[in-house]
């Protein structure tokens, strides 16, 4: 994926993050749900925070890691790699914890790789 359809900052962080060593499923599974259960506690405290859009995310998260076969190849982790530690990432292309907007560039990330990876059924509710 060449991350050409996103605007510059966002592109810059998802060539960093693909450059980046491949972890386990484990790894990821554990990482989206610490971040999850961060988002959950600083949930009624941040009044300029899209939770909804947040939720969201996460969830096309886990179905993009129940999606992975048992045995993926190397594009589709490194892709699901991308989307989980993109929006992992608090501080990215728009600061997830001070924007009612900060959640949109991850959701265009995830949504990005999801359709990449021809998952586009993953986008339904």
């Amino acid at each position: 994926m060449q991350f050409l359809e996103f605007d510059p900052k966002i592109r810059r962080i998802a060539e960093q993050i693909s450059r980046e060593a491949p972890v386990s499923m484990q790894v990821l599974s554990d990482e989206l749900q610490q971040y999850v259960e961060e988002l959950d506690a600083h949930a009624s405290h941040a009044e300029f925070v899209d939770y909804d859009v947040a939720k969201r995310i996460a969830a096309l998260c886990w179905k993009l890691l129940d999606a992975l076969s048992t045995e993926p190849d190397e594009r589709q982790y490194q892709l699901t790699q991308v989307a989980i530690n993109y929006f992992v990432l608090a501080e990215d292309a728009q600061d997830d914890n001070h924007s009612l907007a900060g959640f949109e560039d991850d959701l265009q990330v995830v949504t990005a790789v999801i359709n990449e990876l021809g998952l586009s059924h993953l986008l339904e509710e």
